[in-house]
C-alpha cells in the first residue's frame, strides 16, 4: 500500500492538466448547480473590483460555466472573456453554455495558462475559482495569473477551507472520513485562509479578503457531500489509507444514517475570496 497519493490535479510546464473529480454527466450538472450556488458571492467578489469600459478578463479553469456570463456583463460588447479549462469535455460544455446564453464576447480555449505563455499581460483581471485547492502547485498558478493582467489589474480567487466543514450534532464518523480524505486529496483543503498571502506572494498589491458561509439540513443536495467525494475516492480511500471495505462501508452506512436525521445539520467549507491589484 502506497503511502503518496498522486495529487488531483499536476502542474509542471502548464498550470492545469487532470481534474480527477472527473467529466462525467453528473460532474457537469454538479459544477452548474455549484455555478448557482456561487453566484451571490460571485457577484459580490466583482462588484468590488473596477473594471474599466471594454475590458479583458480571464476566467482561469473555467469548467462548464464558471463565471464567463458574470464577466460578460461585466465586461459589455466592447470587451472580451476568455475561458480556459484543459478538459475536452468542459470546453465543450462551457462552450455550449456561451452559446445558450448568447454570450457573444466570450471565447472558450482548450489551453493552459504557464508563466511563459501568460507574460503578455493581456488582461484586466484573472480570476478562478476552486482551482488551486485542485493543484500541488498554487503559486505556479497565481504567478501565471499575475503575469498575465496589465499593470493595475486584477487576480480575484475564490477557494473553499475545509476547517469549517462540519456537522452538528458532530459524529465519529464524519471526523474520521473528513480526515481520511483530507489525506488522499491531492490538493491543500485549507488554501482558502492562505488566499491573502499568496496573493501578495505573488506581488500584488491592495489585497482584501471576503467569506462567505453556508448551511445546509436533510435533503439538500450538500447535505451529503462529504459522502459524495468518500464515493468518488474511494478506491484512493482503500489503497491509502488503512480502511477495508468493510471498514469504509460501515462508516459512510452510519455517516449517510446520522446526516439523513431531522435536525442534523452540515456547515459548509468556508468559500474565501481574495482579490489583488498589479503594481
Amino acid at each position: 500500500m502506497s503511502n503518496a497519493p498522486a495529487p488531483v490535479r499536476e502542474a509542471g510546464a502548464s498550470t492545469v492538466v487532470d481534474y480527477r473529480l472527473g467529466s462525467s454527466g453528473a460532474e457537469q450538472e454538479r459544477l452548474l448547480a455549484q455555478c448557482e450556488l456561487l453566484r451571490p458571492a460571485a457577484v459580490a467578489l466583482l462588484d468590488t473590483i473596477p473594471l474599466p469600459p471594454g475590458a479583458n478578463a480571464l476566467d482561469l479553469g473555467c469548467g462548464p460555466l464558471g463565471v464567463l456570463d458574470l464577466l460578460s456583463e461585466r465586461v459589455g460588447p466592447a470587451g472580451s472573456v476568455t475561458g480556459l479549462d484543459t478538459d475536452d469535455r468542459m470546453i465543450g460544455w462551457a462552450r455550449e453554455s456561451a452559446a445558450a446564453l448568447a454570450l457573444g464576447n466570450v471565447e472558450v480555449r482548450h489551453e493552459a495558462l504557464s508563466p511563459d505563455t501568460a507574460a503578455g499581460e493581456t488582461y484586466d483581471l484573472a480570476h478562478c475559482r476552486l482551482l488551486l485547492i485542485n493543484t500541488t502547485h498554487p503559486r505556479l498558478i497565481l504567478g501565471a495569473m499575475a503575469a498575465a493582467v496589465r499593470p493595475g489589474g486584477w487576480v480575484a480567487v475564490q477557494e473553499f477551507d475545509w476547517a469549517t466543514w462540519q456537522c452538528d450534532p458532530p459524529h465519529p464518523a464524519w471526523s474520521r472520513l473528513k480526515t481520511l480524505l483530507t489525506g488522499i486529496f491531492g490538493g491543500d483543503v485549507h488554501i482558502g485562509a492562505r488566499l491573502p498571502g499568496l496573493l501578495a506572494e505573488a506581488g500584488l498589491t491592495d489585497v482584501r479578503a471576503a467569506a462567505h458561509a453556508y448551511y445546509w439540513q436533510p435533503g439538500d443536495r450538500y447535505q451529503t457531500l462529504l459522502l459524495s467525494f468518500a464515493g468518488l475516492f474511494r478506491e484512493r480511500l482503500l489503497e491509502h489509507t488503512p480502511l477495508t471495505p468493510r471498514e469504509l462501508d460501515a462508516l459512510t452506512g452510519a455517516l449517510g444514517d446520522h446526516l439523513a436525521r431531522p435536525g442534523t445539520t452540515v456547515r459548509e467549507s468556508l468559500l474565501v475570496q481574495a482579490w489583488g491589484r498589479k503594481p
